[in-house]
């Protein structure tokens, strides 16, 4: 089963420690009542209709180092013998809707499931502060779970998103039991891949989860105006406006710059202390898809290829549910049996069930629509090819002289544009998980969006012949403003026969992180700068015909929050400024975007 995007609001009195008093309490009754009768694990077995008897404990208590309470609960098979065990630890409920069909989907192959209330969340005891604690708490679950006389001593780790990247945590401990990792769409370094776009909040997605997750419980997200919310500035008082108060937060957002804050639950240097096997997965519309493929590529890097996977589907952040996301029909083969995969890699590690057939890199190719199999990320024999930028000076809209060529133009005839951040370029199209911010989703036509005088588009003549491009995409962007500080936005699109303009990726550069996220530095008035602007990886297949497209600005919004255009941090600002922004390209200048081509072969035919 994937795992959820978030899990289902939860009664409002549970959110009182009474509340979470009287669900400890009653189930202790009801596993009481149980017992005159039958044990909970022959009640769930003929529940499910299973062979075998599951024994199920709910709401045991683990202390941790500092007192705290972790509430789990156990779903083993019956008897003596020793597991291996499953182990998830989320902050969306232990005990949701599918928990018992999800342990059984593992018990009845032989293996132990647990799942664990994060701290400050549901049943455990703790103040929740995301992240901050969850490797360390994982790694004492673990070493509880494995001084039961059910196990057998080790551990395979799965969940996704938070779930994810907790595990990814725990991993940072180097637990001795922590024999697998099973992760989902699991973010990666807070600041850069996380809460942050390379420095710059992911606000929609950010906040929107923000809000939700705010207590014990989820709360509801319904009935906001969340494009009007997310305009309030500061935002580090977004939480107020929204009727909250949120400590971790306004952390998140006071800590501007990469710092101490962000590295204590972060990546960089880390994946050298572990050795852990890894089976990743995301989907190429998953707002958690580069975090996905940093665990993937770093853990290759320090270890042996044969123990990682990666998988990429046509996705969202809940994965291999959607056939059709945005305009596009993925067809038949956008869902799979992703269970079946993960089972045969985890059972060859965990159980000493045989080595599967599996490639190192499994992925989905759009508008093809059929998997592909590689031995390494990126595709061998992948081909980096530039398009450069040029124009006649007056690339402004869809109907402006911007073109991409391979070659840069020998002089340099920047366009301008004017950015106002109170009246910022709109989201066309959001990674944000279950569209919490109401924004569409996946490829959708961006003709309406270019039309604005403050986007620059560039377009190349009609392929003549059909290309594939998968990996990672980047582009570097030769600029000058008048302003201290300004955003660089960059948006890759397939244009159709028909005229529309299908967005494929997008990112977005801070020009005061230009050369280093630690120590940011301002632009000077006039002086050409460049920044390099890290797209979210993709696929897509351009069919003969079509066009590449790239769109240029300064503003995405709500996707991103808005940079204010002043000396002061954006985060905590209230000032703004309009910033009259050149973009410059030429043989000097030579501004370009980065794209994978693929070779035909270079990748096998992966049939599901």
């Amino acid at each position: 089963m994937a795992p959820p995007d978030e899990a289902a609001p939860a009664p409002a009195e549970s959110a009182s420690p009474a509340g979470l008093q009287r669900r400890r309490g009653a189930t202790a009754a009801i596993l009481f009542t149980l017992a005159l009768a039958l044990s909970p694990g022959q009640l769930f077995g003929q529940m499910l209709g299973v062979e075998r008897p599951l024994v199920v404990e709910v709401d045991r208590g683990v202390t941790t180092r500092d007192g705290t309470r972790l509430s789990v609960d156990i779903y083993r098979p019956e008897g003596d013998g020793r597991h291996p065990t499953v182990f998830t630890s989320t902050p969306y409920n232990n005990n949701g809707d599918n928990t018992v069909e999800e342990a059984w989907s593992f018990v009845r192959r032989g293996y132990a499931y647990v799942a664990a209330d994060t701290r400050g969340r549901y049943d455990s005891q703790g103040d929740f502060d995301p992240y901050r604690s969850d490797g360390p708490d994982g790694a004492e679950v673990m070493a509880w779970i494995t001084a039961q006389p059910w196990s057998d001593g080790t551990v395979v780790t799965t969940g996704g998103s938070y779930g994810g990247i907790n595990q990814w945590l725990m991993a940072r401990e180097a637990s001795p039991h922590h024999r697998a990792i099973v992760s989902y769409v699991a973010p990666s370094d807070r600041f850069l891949h996380g809460f942050r776009h390379d420095g710059i909040p992911k606000l929609d997605l950010s906040f929107t989860w923000s809000a939700g997750m705010y207590g014990r419980v989820n709360q509801s997200r319904s009935g906001f105006d969340w494009n009007r919310l997310q305009a309030t500035l500061p935002l580090d008082e977004l939480d107020e406006a929204a009727g909250r108060t949120i400590p971790w937060w306004k952390n998140w957002v006071r800590n501007g710059v990469l710092n101490a804050y962000w590295d204590s639950v972060g990546f960089r240097g880390r994946y050298e202390a572990f050795d852990i096997p890894s089976f990743n997965v995301s989907g190429w519309w998953d707002g958690q898809l580069r975090g996905a493929v940093q665990h993937y590529e770093e853990s290759v890097r320090t270890g042996r290829v044969e123990d990682h996977m990666l998988v990429i589907g046509p996705w969202l952040h809940g994965v291999n549910r959607n056939r059709t996301i945005g305009v596009r029909d993925y067809g038949p083969e956008a869902i799979i049996d992703l269970n079946g995969i993960r089972d045969a890699w985890m059972d060859h590690r965990m159980l000493g069930g045989p080595r599967p057939d599996l490639p190192n890199v499994l992925y989905f190719l759009p508008v093809l629509n059929e998997w592909r199999a590689a031995d390494a990320w990126p595709i061998p024999r992948t081909e980096f090819r530039r398009y450069h930028l040029d124009s006649d000076g007056s690339a402004n809209t869809l109907l402006g002289t911007g073109r991409l060529a391979a070659a840069a133009p020998a002089r340099d005839r920047p366009d301008e544009f004017v950015y106002d951040p109170a009246n910022p370029v709109p989201t066309v199209s959001s990674r944000t998980s279950g569209a919490r911010g109401g924004l569409p989703q996946g490829s959708v036509d961006n003709r309406a969006v270019e039309t604005r005088e403050d986007v620059l588009v560039y377009t190349t003549e009609p392929l003549p012949a059909g290309m594939e491009i998968t990996g990672p995409v980047r582009a570097r962007i030769h600029f000058s403003t008048d302003v201290p500080d300004t955003d660089i936005t960059v948006k890759l699109l397939d244009v159709q026969a028909d005229g529309r303009a299908l967005n494929i990726s997008h990112g977005i550069a801070r020009a005061r992180f230009r050369n280093s996220y630690s120590e940011p530095e301002l632009l000077e008035a006039g002086e050409v700068y460049m920044v390099e602007v890290e797209l979210f990886p993709t696929s897509n297949y351009f069919e003969a015909g079509n066009r590449i497209r790239i769109e240029v600005s300064s503003s995405d919004f709500p996707n991103f929050a808005r940079n204010l255009n002043t000396a002061e941090s954006s985060d905590t600002g209230r000032q703004i400024q309009l910033a009259r922004t050149r973009i410059h390209h030429s043989t000097r200048y030579p501004s370009h975007i980065e794209l994978p081509v693929v070779p035909a072969g270079s990748a096998r035919r992966w049939t599901p």
